[in-house]
């Protein structure tokens, strides 16, 4: 037996507004279901896997119960520029957490936004040794 290829899904609001934003962060659509108004939208950045998908028809098929409010999870994407980073997810429709911060003793740059359907988003970019 071997696994392969995880994912984290994200319960969204509208896949296709989540696609676009995660669209701008560098993520690439790799599968949709159905073509048209998805229920679940499949993307890839690096080797990271993340789904879009709608909670209803995920609880209907899956006998799970989807949680759809608070932090439920939060995607970390690793940037060269944490300052053009975080004015493009911006830019991009999210909302603005806390700016560009200094962290871990100077080593690191952080920004927390949270995507347009309230998911925290950490950008960090190494800055120190």
């Amino acid at each position: 037996m071997e696994f392969m290829d995880a994912q984290a899904i994200l319960f969204v609001a509208d896949c296709e507004r989540a696609a676009a934003f995660y669209g701008n962060l560098g993520f690439t659509e790799t599968f949709r279901v159905p073509r048209s108004a998805p229920i679940k939208i499949e993307m890839v950045l690096g080797g990271f896997g993340l789904g879009l998908a709608l909670p209803g028809p995920a609880a209907a098929s899956h006998h799970i119960t989807p949680v759809v409010k608070g932090n439920r999870a939060c995607i970390t994407v690793w940037t060269d520029d944490c300052e053009a980073a975080y004015r493009a997810a911006l830019a991009a429709g999210a909302a603005n957490n806390l700016a560009p911060h200094p962290f871990l003793g100077g080593g690191l740059l952080v920004a927390m936004v949270e995507d347009p359907d309230g998911h925290p988003v950490q950008l960090v970019q190494r800055v120190g040794p």
